[in-house]
């Protein structure tokens, strides 16, 4: 039996990765869950043969219930890999005996609904697993899958070439463990970097020129009419579902167009400055961009601190970041218009503090709500040459998880919620509100002091 199938760019780079865990997600129809088939049986093809050179393993492939399981998930594999020239589908236990040349896999699909289920891994002995719309999974089943591949085939048979597992999903919902764990964050905080080890991929929305497995969809598949808002940015678009608890802020702030792919470069040449906004009290946070030569607002880094006060944030935080990455570059720190505020127990306050660890500070020329989210929606709208004005480094995960919705309105009136995405999102806001005046040099920048030089040599 000839089985024809050429995955998708996405699905190509998701098959290559070795990573022990892997989320693939895309809009509904791109091609997920057949590649993810595939993945089944590729793997169990890389299995090094046993001594009766067989390649054996086995694989739990898991919905969140059993009726999905049945009309989605089994039906899909079963279109793909059909019982008879590819093995013996048990329908009573929902197991499949995959058996082609020398390869045998046998596939148990599963549904787990919560942590109830846990109990029912405790025996399994697994070389892979596959979540199906894993957005629906519960943790625990994640974490207790964790522990049961790996252990088959036994040592004593060679043990397994290669162990993991992976997720097909459609978009999850921000502030949900399955979001922070994909955007690589803490789920305790959410603020937090999560170095879990997982690879996740993602496709681009069905309405762009890159949209994939299009050519296996009817026309129309992909129109907007008729949809809400929320569909099409989910199910069309491929974006995280948004929270109940309101909308985003930024709404014109789109990931794959305002986020750099690599490193962005600072421009350190001694006369383009360093701007760092910086939100104060006792979570201070701090944004660090700069405006390049064709006038787009590059967003380099970001510092965030819990409990900690402005003086230990600087000293510990702020300053090892700018001697690491922009040292030689003049620099300006634009706070919280409150900085200017006198404390009562030592009367200096935190732009004072900023400025005795040597640096130029002055606070923002505003602290008016709509003239702050205007100075960051003005760059988000902007393009220069076809590209945009606005550009993060992918290193600022905490800024890119408060502008994707983190940061937003309360459900319920249209003011905006403090919490913990505000401060790191505040500290935006007061960057872009002067970061074009600077890097045309209308502030007065902090010089480097610089030797003099005599005929005779240093002096």
């Amino acid at each position: 039996m000839d089985i024809d199938y050429t995955p998708p760019s996405t699905a190509k780079k998701f098959m290559e990765s070795d990573a022990k865990m892997r989320a693939f997600m895309g809009p509904v129809g791109s091609g997920k869950s057949v590649a993810c088939s595939f993945e089944v049986i590729r793997r169990a093809s890389m299995q090094k043969p046993n001594a009766n050179g067989i390649r054996k393993s086995r694989a739990a492939v898991v919905r969140e219930t059993a009726r999905q399981l049945q009309d989605t998930t089994i039906k899909t594999f079963l279109d793909w890999f059909p019982p008879g020239p590819c093995g013996q589908f048990m329908r009573t236990t929902k197991t499949y005996f995959f058996k082609v040349g020398d390869v045998e896999c046998e596939v148990m699909f599963r549904a787990l609904d919560d942590a109830d289920d846990v109990a029912n891994l405790n025996s399994l002995e697994l070389t892979f697993a596959w979540f199906n719309e894993c957005r629906d999974i519960h943790p625990d089943i994640v974490d207790a899958m964790s522990k049961r591949i790996g252990r088959f085939p036994s040592s004593k048979d060679g043990g397994p070439s290669w162990f993991g597992m992976w997720g097909d999903t459609n978009p999850p919902t921000m502030d949900t463990w399955w979001y922070y764990q994909m955007e690589k964050l803490n789920p305790a905080d959410g603020v937090s970097e999560n170095d879990n080890g997982w690879d996740v991929f993602k496709q681009p929305s069905g309405r762009s020129t890159f949209a994939e497995n299009v050519e296996n969809l009817p026309d129309g598949y992909y129109d907007t009419q008729g949809r809400s808002e929320e569909y099409i940015r989910v199910y069309i678009d491929g974006e995280y579902g948004l929270s109940s608890a309101g909308q985003p802020v930024y709404k014109y702030f789109r990931p794959d167009y305002h986020m750099a792919r690599e490193p962005i470069r600072s421009i350190i040449n001694g006369v383009r400055p360093i701007v760092i906004g910086m939100d104060l009290g006792l979570t201070p946070a701090a944004v660090i961009g700069q405006q390049d030569p064709r006038g787009r607002a590059l967003i380099l880094g970001e510092a965030v601190s819990f409990g900690m006060g402005v003086q230990r944030f600087v000293r510990s935080v702020l300053k090892p970041l700018i001697y690491e990455k922009f040292s030689g570059a003049p620099v300006i720190i634009v706070t919280d218009p409150a900085g200017i505020q006198r404390a009562q127990t030592d009367e200096r306050s935190a732009v004072d503090i900023i400025k005795t660890e040597g640096f130029r500070v002055f606070p923002a020329k505003t602290n008016n709500i709509s003239a702050r989210l205007n100075a960051v929606d003005d760059f988000l709208m902007r393009h220069v040459d076809g590209d945009s004005a606005f550009l993060i480094d992918p290193s600022c995960t905490n800024l890119k998880s408060a502008m994707m919705g983190g940061y937003r309105y309360h459900h319920k009136n249209e003011s905006i919620h403090k919490n913990k995405h505000s401060h790191i999102a505040e500290a935006l806001q007061y960057l872009m509100l002067h970061i074009t005046s600077a890097g045309e040099g209308a502030l007065v920048l902090q010089r480097r002091d610089v030797k003099r030089v005599a005929a005779g040599g240093w002096t």
